[in-house]
């Protein structure tokens, strides 16, 4: 279910600002290219795999920040091994 007015790649690019993270090393790290990254940015979904590749990249739970009940008490390592499994298994 996606919240109202939520744009994931808004989020993610925001972070990167942020943090004064190049584009391209994190295009390095998740195996895409600087192009894929920029193109990330204008999304307003992205699936689970490649935010799950992101979060592990830059260290942060991007989940938690699209919502945030669902991971209050549970560790961010958690959250990564329920969606790797759920991953897993519609691969």
């Amino acid at each position: 279910m996606k919240e109202n007015n939520l744009h994931i790649g808004k989020l993610v690019q925001d972070f990167v600002k942020q943090k004064n993270i190049n584009s391209a090393q994190l295009a390095r790290e998740i195996g895409k290219t600087r192009q894929n990254i920029y193109d990330l940015y204008k999304r307003d979904d992205v699936e689970v795999k490649l935010l799950l590749a992101i979060s592990k990249a830059l260290k942060h739970n991007f989940f938690e920040d699209i919502y945030p009940a669902a991971t209050k008490e549970t560790s961010v390592d958690e959250v990564f091994d329920v969606l790797k499994k759920l991953v897993e298994e519609r691969i």
